[in-house]
């Protein structure tokens, strides 16, 4: 399943990445996010223009069961891992569950982009592809799962808002 989620944001691109990527944010994220249990910076290296990071991310289970299955929460654990380029303003990631039984038959993937709208103004797109190998359940759990990640996406940017208008980080 392909996806696209925008959000746009009143502050340039070189702020909003200044913000997006400050090590104080997953902090601030982690408090305010009603669909956040844990938010925890694994690594995180920047060479020049480039950054490579690791986030590992602990929802609050949304998913009880997908059809007859019942989901145990920590497979809905996933780590972050994303290269970003500020000279393109463009990313990678891959979404990678923290169970290995999960990563066997969960795969999201896509890019980052961060596009200036104006002077004082850009907007974040992401792009990705979700896949689910699980015999006749695989695509009735890529729709809760896509629902669900929007859920996230729209509360880590109405957060993100809030930071960059109150000039938090």
């Amino acid at each position: 399943m392909k996806f696209e989620i925008a959000h746009d944001f009143d502050v340039s691109v070189d702020e909003f990445e200044r913000v997006l990527f400050h090590e104080g944010l997953p902090a601030i994220l982690k408090d305010r996010m009603e669909t956040m249990i844990d938010i925890e910076p694994m690594s995180m290296e920047r060479t020049g223009n480039s950054m490579v990071r690791k986030v590992k991310y602990s929802p609050v289970p949304l998913i009880k069961s997908v059809g007859v299955k019942k989901v145990d929460p920590a497979w809905m654990v996933w780590v972050e891992e994303s290269k970003y380029d500020f000279a393109t303003h463009k990313g990678t990631f891959a979404n990678v569950p923290a169970n290995y039984k999960i990563a066997e038959v969960l795969k999201n993937r896509g890019t980052l982009e961060i596009r200036a709208t104006g002077a004082n103004s850009c907007q974040q797109v992401i792009h990705g592809d979700l896949e689910v190998k699980v015999f006749m359940v695989g695509k009735v759990a890529e729709r809760l799962i896509k629902t669900n990640a929007v859920k996230i996406l729209d509360e880590q940017a109405a957060v993100l808002g809030q930071v960059i208008a109150n000039h938090e980080l």
